[in-house]
């Protein structure tokens, strides 16, 4: 892969990493009944703990999403090691509570509990993945601390995998939502997985 194809795929995955981070304020700014939120019912709505909890999730989570991608471009971590461990920080923050919360409204997601367990389990592998990467940082496994980030960060991309997932199963493919729902909730993060072993294997 040439240097120039390595340096678009990087832009791409920014712009997308940052536009789908920037997309959950329209949610906190103004709490209209829009996206996903069509679905649920009056009563999950007007539900305040369910409210803060949904609103920590998306919020949080598009922190993490929106600086998470900064951190793997080696010459600003190698120029920058101070500024790296602060992003860092803040990553691991937003990602506890962000995970912390999608695992709280796990069984009110829409189209029932397989939709659930999907958005769940993502929610733990990402907790764990992360918290296990500051783990290995602080025992000065760095190589152990890059694989685990990868793992991370692709959990953390499931953000920006289920937009593209969602429409190209309902546009394309021509599925009803009650079964595309569910299928993208494993389908956001499991491929994800597969190609983050792929790289942390050479890490």
């Amino acid at each position: 892969m040439t240097k120039l194809m390595k340096a678009s795929l990087r832009t791409l995955a920014a712009v997308l990493c940052m536009g789908a981070g920037a997309y959950p304020f329209v949610y906190l700014f103004g709490y209209a009944r829009m996206g996903l939120l069509q679905t649920k019912s009056d009563a999950l709505l007007s539900n305040g703990w369910w409210r803060l909890a949904f609103q920590a999730h998306i919020v949080s989570g598009g922190i993490a999403l929106s600086i998470g991608w900064s951190q793997f471009m080696k010459s600003w971590r190698t120029r920058h090691p101070g500024v790296h461990r602060a992003v860092g920080k803040v990553y691991l923050l937003t990602v506890c509570l962000s995970g912390t919360a999608a695992i709280c409204i796990a069984p009110q997601t829409t189209t029932g509990w397989i939709a659930g367990l999907g958005f769940g389990s993502l929610g733990l592998v990402w907790l764990y993945t992360s918290i296990m990467a500051y783990r290995s940082v602080r025992q000065g496994n760095l190589r152990r601390h890059r694989q685990l980030m990868i793992y991370s960060y692709s959990a953390c991309f499931a953000a920006v995998t289920l937009r593209l997932w969602l429409p190209l199963l309902l546009g394309v493919f021509r599925l009803d939502f009650d079964l595309a729902y569910p299928l993208v909730a494993w389908l956001c993060w499991i491929p994800n997985l597969i190609v983050a072993h792929t790289i942390a294997s050479r890490a």
